[in-house]
């Protein structure tokens, strides 16, 4: 017997997304607003932002656009400030702008290596903090970030977005344990998707930076990430300091560990040395904590309460 779907809604809500004029974004958009959200569409692009918007409203969807920098404090503060103002409160943020240059380290400048950070982690920092109060008014709310594979396990030529998606992990989690107290969920996707900055990436197949594509990319559809990005953005979703690796249909959950490894009471590095294949275990037999003050209670337990 099939049991009846019970589709998630977003009535009554209201999202901002960030880069989602084209890409991934557009599909953020395009799905929440579909769902029944009222959608603010930001993007650098101002005709990207209007073309999603207008393919948006053609649909009976509601959306509107911002056209405006949100690595900038005042681009982010008129984004938020443009869904309270065109609906009156503010449930979802969806920080999704980015930003790729990938060249060997030694090729970065010190001027694009501050862009990608702009764009990638402080426009999330930014976003965020401006929604922030307007959430903990509203008594809750979700956001969804976009960290990247790059930044948690590593890209060549990629060190500038790898370390800029890395923070945005970070940032995630700190929020995630603040906003507990006041009903917001905070999660981010890992996505890999076929688009036009992920085609720029040295690493990308050929066919991709020719626009030709191939079997791969046909199946990297940016509404795979949509989709996960929407339960996490939904009210019913209880997840919180999460990151959720999400491609082609398939998604994951990436987590960090930390392996058994060793301890003594006068370490020396002699000491490391000799025990360097105890740190490099598989990581399935280490544990996995939930916060940084959880494994400091777990190191306090083994290394003082267990020794008396």
């Amino acid at each position: 017997m099939a049991w009846p779907v019970t589709l998630l809604r977003f009535e009554g809500q209201v999202a901002v997304v960030t880069g989602g004029g084209t890409g991934i974004g557009a599909a953020h958009s395009r799905l929440l607003a579909q769902r029944g959200a009222a959608v603010v569409v930001n993007d650098l692009d101002a005709a990207a932002a209007r073309s999603t918007v207008e393919e948006i409203n053609r649909s009976g969807g509601t959306a509107v656009d911002h056209a405006g920098d949100i690595s900038t404090e005042q681009g982010a503060f008129s984004l938020i400030y443009a869904a309270l103002g065109e609906f009156g409160c503010l449930d979802i943020v969806v920080n999704n702008a980015g930003m790729l240059r990938s060249m060997p380290f030694e090729e970065f400048t010190a001027d694009l290596w501050d862009a990608v950070i702009a764009v990638n982690l402080r426009g999330t920092f930014l976003v965020t903090h401006a929604a922030w109060p307007h959430l903990i008014d509203r008594g809750g709310g979700r956001i969804v970030c976009t960290t990247s594979n790059s930044g948690l396990l590593g890209t060549p030529k990629s060190s500038a977005y790898a370390t800029a998606k890395a923070g945005v992990w970070g940032l995630t989690r700190v929020l995630a344990l603040e906003g507990a107290e006041h009903g917001i969920g905070v999660n981010a996707i890992a996505p890999l998707a076929y688009t036009t900055m992920s085609a720029q990436s040295t690493v990308a197949p050929e066919s991709w930076r020719t626009g030709e594509g191939d079997d791969w990319s046909r199946r990297l559809d940016v509404g795979h990430v949509a989709a996960t990005m929407a339960w996490l953005a939904h009210q019913d979703c209880t997840l919180t300091g999460q990151v959720l690796s999400t491609a082609g249909g398939r998604v994951a959950r990436f987590a960090l560990r930390v392996t058994e490894g060793f301890d003594r009471e006068h370490l020396t590095p002699e000491d490391v040395r000799d025990h360097e294949s105890e740190l490099l275990v598989d990581q399935d037999v280490g544990v996995e904590y939930r916060t940084g003050a959880e494994e400091g209670r777990a190191l306090h337990h083994r290394l003082i309460r267990g020794k008396k």
